[in-house]
């Protein structure tokens, strides 16, 4: 074997390796030219270390106290980097580069040098022989080692390999507690915020990289998408979907853009979920889209996968919200009500996805008529119901709506009593009926547009229609889970909690949604001024939080505001709703908190009526939460985080009744 390089007049030298026994035999073959001695002049002018001034040079570092093992090792490192500077500045051909890689691929297996060939390699990927493809392959640290070019390379003639290296990727994104975090938020700034900052994740820029435009890349990597959402129909994969289209666009890659046929439609979402705005055009867009595909080719299985991203779906609900606002006024002769078709049907064909995909279905479901007949009618006598209440008390929504056009914010005083909020809207007689119920039981569609009906609610200090319909709902969420039966206690889980119980794998999209009115309900309430407060003041101020046994019987079970009923029935089955709670409460120990820094007591020019039972609520409420809520293993650590900040927000004033484990017995197994 021989390297190869340009000598100063330009012409190629022939190097021979000096080591083994190919070395031993030029050695003897020089010899045997009949002139030994020039040979020997010649190969020691070549390849000796007789470097001037080498002896003055070892003296000095010898003084400096250098041992020859640190000076040779030196100088190898400094041959290393100039090998590795000339290989990263290279002039040389695509012929001279293969012969180079033929000639250093046996450095693949040297740890302190592969670098030096994966370099090359990176250059020109297509460089990569059948032995060396072979040789990466049966080596897990070097092909860890390899720049994604590289690796995409291998993939293109390895399907296998590439499904190993992305099915790691897509599960850490499914599993990843932010981003489904980030997903959850149905409304409100958070949920602005989510929408244009979630795909900033490193676990979805990965896959993005791995992807990186290659067409085949992409389209493996959807199909992989499609299997796993038949095997944990995650709402994450529906992001995934989308975020891939926008990442695609981003990168200019137009080969995928012009053969992924969802692409457009997928565009126009992404455009729209970012900047969290729907409106007439971009629908008539979207019907657009449909209306130009040929009716033999649609991808009913991407269409209905992208359709299932949750920051579509609540964008819709709440478009179509808006939509129903805008008619209730004059209901009776709107001719808007076709309006609400196409955004129903996007929603209804997302929640079908893992049916659509799973039974390779060749048409979208169809909109139930219910929906148009009866439910859309009832909302529209809420509506007008909320609409007079919040003229009538000066309160409007503090949020911006979905759907981009700003309303104004709340013109009253949250120091209005929390009987005279809720009794307005209570006082309207208007109470779901039982076919209402039926229809919410049965139909996500309708959850969603009560879900961001309710949202809005709580941006209007609206406690009187939480009033009426949360108690309905926290009744309705074990039935539309399908859930029954007693929950059982989960050593696994590290304590004495209660586990979780788990929810069939074609329902989870209706689990995930609970857990995202939860928790986008508990955010409203955080962000609304006052609302807290007003909650808060809705306390029964006569329980004896004193002789608390933190049993079934609780004083905690005897607190007949609806929003915590709800909290309590939701948290018994979910794990998220546990942790919300757990954040209600951390930001009612920061309104207490604030008021005591004030310097405001516990007599007159208090917002809170009664700071002291409200202290001991609180205290008793996460004991009890602790005893009785749900905890899923997985995600424990994020719970105590909750609870640590609740910890943390609680002050000294509290006394006997601050959050901390001394004082909570039960809660101290989540504060450690």
């Amino acid at each position: 074997m021989r390297e190869t390089e340009n000598g100063r007049d330009g012409q190629q030298r022939q190097h021979p390796y000096l080591v083994g026994a190919a070395g031993r035999e030029k050695i003897k073959q020089l010899m045997s030219l009949g002139k030994p001695r020039q040979a020997i002049l010649e190969f020691s002018s070549d390849n000796g270390l007789e470097i001037p001034a080498a002896q003055t040079i070892y003296r000095l570092l010898d003084s400096l106290d250098h041992t020859r093992w640190s000076i040779h090792n030196s100088v190898l490192e400094a041959t290393v980097l100039a090998a590795q500077a000339q290989i990263q500045n290279s002039n040389m051909t695509m012929e001279e580069r293969a012969r180079l890689l033929n000639n250093i691929k046996p450095y693949l297996t040297i740890r302190n040098l592969q670098h030096l060939p994966l370099m090359l390699i990176a250059k020109n990927p297509t460089l990569i022989t059948p032995d060396i493809r072979d040789m990466i392959r049966s080596d897990p640290d070097l092909y860890n080692s390899c720049a994604i070019k590289i690796k995409q390379e291998l993939w293109r003639h390895d399907e296998m390999l590439f499904r190993q290296s992305m099915l790691p990727l897509i599960l850490d994104y499914i599993n990843n507690e932010q981003l489904a975090d980030m997903s959850r938020e149905i409304s409100g700034n958070r949920a602005r915020e989510s929408a244009r900052d979630h795909r900033n994740n490193s676990a979805f820029n990965e896959i993005a990289l791995a992807v990186d435009g290659d067409i085949r890349l992409y389209m493996l990597t959807l199909g992989i998408i499609r299997e796993e959402l038949v095997k944990t129909n995650s709402p994450s994969l529906g992001v995934l979907r989308m975020d891939l289209v926008s990442a695609m666009y981003n990168n200019n890659a137009i080969d995928i853009i012009r053969d992924d046929i969802c692409s457009p439609v997928a565009r126009l979402l992404d455009l729209s979920v970012v900047k969290q705005a729907m409106d007439e055009t971009r629908v008539q867009e979207i019907q657009g889209y449909f209306d130009g595909i040929d009716s033999d080719v649609v991808p009913f299985s991407e269409i209905s996968l992208i359709f299932s991203s949750p920051y579509t779906r609540h964008l819709f609900a709440r478009y179509i919200l808006c939509t129903l606002e805008e008619i209730a006024p004059n209901a009776e002769v709107s001719t808007r009500y076709d309006d609400l078709s196409l955004p129903g049907a996007i929603i209804t064909i997302g929640l079908s996805a893992f049916a659509t995909i799973k039974d390779d279905l060749q048409k979208f479901p169809s909109l139930d008529r219910r929906i148009s007949r009866e439910f859309y009618q009832t909302m529209i006598e809420f509506i007008r119901a909320s609409q007079r209440r919040d003229q009538s008390v000066g309160v409007h929504d503090q949020h911006q709506s979905g759907n981009g056009r700003s309303r104004l914010h709340r013109a009253g005083s949250f120091s209005v009593s929390a009987a005279a909020l809720a009794s307005v809207s209570e006082e309207s007689g208007l109470c779901p009926t039982a076919g209402d119920i039926a229809i919410l039981s049965e139909l996500e569609l309708a959850r969603q547009v009560l879900y961001a009906y309710l949202l809005k609610r709580v941006a209007s200090l609206d406690l009187g229609m939480l009033n009426v319909w949360l108690p309905e709902l926290g009744r309705m969420v074990p039935v539309f889970l399908g859930i029954s039966g007693e929950i059982s206690s989960d050593a696994d889980a590290g304590s004495d909690s209660l586990s979780a119980p788990s929810v069939a794998l074609n329902l989870r999209v209706f689990a995930f949604e609970v857990d995202a009115f939860v928790q986008s309900l508990v955010t409203h309430v955080i962000e609304t001024k006052g609302m807290a407060t007003v909650i808060l003041n809705s306390l029964p101020s006569d329980i004896d939080f004193d002789s608390d046994s933190n049993g079934e019987q609780s004083c905690i079970n005897k607190i007949q505001t609806p929003l915590v009923q709800f909290l309590n029935q939701v948290a018994r089955i979910r794990h998220c709703a546990h942790e919300q709670v757990i954040r209600f409460l951390a930001h009612c120990t920061a309104v207490v908190a604030a008021e005591f820094s004030l310097g405001s007591g516990p007599g007159t020019g208090s917002a809170l009526a009664n700071k002291e039972s409200v202290i001991c609520f609180i205290h008793a409420y996460t004991e009890y939460a602790a005893a009785h809520f749900v905890v899923d293993p997985p995600y424990i650590n994020s719970l105590k985080h909750h609870y640590r900040e609740l910890s943390q927000a609680s002050f000294e004033q509290a006394f006997k009744y601050r959050v901390c484990q001394t004082n909570c017995p039960n809660a101290s197994q989540f504060l450690k």
